[in-house]
């Protein structure tokens, strides 16, 4: 698994900026995002990227991509992505905003990548046998710990480079 991580501006990242005027654009400037969620209104806020990563590699079918953001009002915004290969997947995003950093990669530490494991058979087909939903039942366990290692290695590699002295 290959990860990337860089500090960038507030053009990178996944973020949708809402101003790339030069008073608002550049490193360290604060601009406007509008970061779409699943089930609720975009997360709409001025600040600056302070972080990104993403675990892209082309043999998996999805990858994962971390943002944390610093607010004009001090808060910290976390967002964390999941991409598919497929066009017939759909992408979707979890993102928070905090008070402090300390909460932020709290949640990025607690984050279980298991719940993104999606379910392809329905339990309650009764024309399975039970040595079909016994290997389902295997498939299912082994996806879900192999999303949640997935995750881990890039929440750790994210958690190791922001720890990193300048």
């Amino acid at each position: 698994m290959s990860f990337m991580m860089e500090a960038v501006n507030g053009n990178q990242g996944g973020a949708t900026p809402e101003s790339t005027s030069p008073e608002t654009g550049g490193l360290g400037m604060a601009m406007s995002y509008r970061i779409k969620r699943m089930g609720a209104r975009p997360l709409v806020f001025q600040g600056t990227e302070l972080a990104m990563a993403m675990s892209f590699t082309p043999e998996l079918p999805y990858w994962y991509e971390i943002n944390l953001f610093r607010t004009t009002d001090q808060h910290f915004v976390l967002a964390i992505k999941l991409f598919y290969q497929s066009a017939n997947e759909k992408d979707t995003a979890q993102v928070w905003k905090y008070e402090t950093i300390d909460q932020a990669l709290d949640t990025l530490e607690t984050y279980d990548a298991g719940q993104d494991v999606r379910v392809t058979v329905n339990p309650a087909d009764t024309s399975l046998t039970a040595a079909e939903l016994a290997a389902y039942a295997m498939d299912l366990s082994a996806k879900t710990k192999a999303a949640r290692a997935h995750y881990a290695g890039l929440a750790g590699e994210f958690l190791h480079e922001i720890e990193q002295p300048n």
